[in-house]
């Protein structure tokens, strides 16, 4: 039986984020809190469910509403990928 193993890339998770939030690309920095830019707990849900079906095990809603900083999230959500590949490896 073979397994998917979709990766989340920081590119994908700018523009999930921009998609649901409904604007620009562009306007999502690793600098932006998504609180500030008006994510609520539902729309936060949403991303979570298509990122953990997107083989995100680590997306959990008390830990991203916790620290809602994109670059926190990216290094959080790409950490797995990340690891596997080589150890340390983000900036």
């Amino acid at each position: 039986m073979a397994t998917t193993n979709t990766v989340l890339t920081r590119e994908r998770i700018i523009a999930d984020i921009a998609g649901i939030l409904g604007v620009d690309e562009s306007e999502i920095t690793d600098d932006t809190n998504v609180l500030d830019v008006g994510l609520d707990s539902v729309r936060l849900m949403s991303l979570i469910e298509r990122w953990r079906a997107a083989g995100a095990h680590k997306a959990d809603l008390v830990s991203m509403a916790a620290d809602p900083v994109v670059g926190s999230w990216i290094r959080e959500l790409t950490a797995d990928s990340v690891s596997g590949a080589n150890e340390g490896g983000l900036r």
